[in-house]
């Protein structure tokens, strides 16, 4: 069995754990057979930043797109 994408797993929330200077989101994996995993992606406090960067340029993207709405 192989992954082809992961999505955010709905009901969980991220959390950060300030001592280790991480914050995971829990995600589920699809598998090509049709079945998920849960896992979750675990990211340093710079790659937290870096994410809510791309994530914040894609949502401009998509107010532009919708044409100046969300």
């Amino acid at each position: 069995m192989r992954a082809t994408h992961a999505t955010l797993s709905a009901g969980r929330d991220a959390v950060y754990d300030p001592r280790a200077r991480q914050g995971s989101l829990p995600i589920e994996f699809h598998l090509d057979d049709g079945s998920t995993l849960a896992g979750a992606l675990i990211l340093t406090s710079v790659e937290l930043e870096r994410l809510h960067q791309q994530t914040s340029r894609l949502v401009d993207a998509h107010g532009r797109a919708l044409g100046g709405t969300l």
